[in-house]
């Protein structure tokens, strides 16, 4: 009764692998976060293209980027007459 059962297809741990599995799944982690903070970006970079195209569709902004064309035209053209051909 006091013998101890071993199975012979069971290998006690070894703590080089127990290291090499927590190693790889912290790398892991690492990796997922990184592709977190990407994936962050992306979308704080998509929300503010939407927001401008939103505010440049407003008649003042719209009228006043027009405002701007005319002023640089009409300066430009009194210096060269041909820099606006195309």
């Amino acid at each position: 009764m006091g013998n101890s059962i071993t199975f012979s297809f069971l290998s006690p741990t070894k703590q080089r692998e127990i290291s090499l599995f927590q190693k790889f799944s912290i790398f892991k982690q690492i990796n997922i976060l990184q592709l977190k903070k990407k994936q962050i970006s992306h979308l704080k970079d998509e929300h503010s293209y939407l927001r401008i195209k939103e505010q440049l569709q407003n008649p003042t902004i719209q009228q006043k980027i027009l405002d701007l064309e005319h002023i640089i035209k009409r300066k430009i053209y009194s210096d060269l007459s041909n820099a606006f051909w195309e």
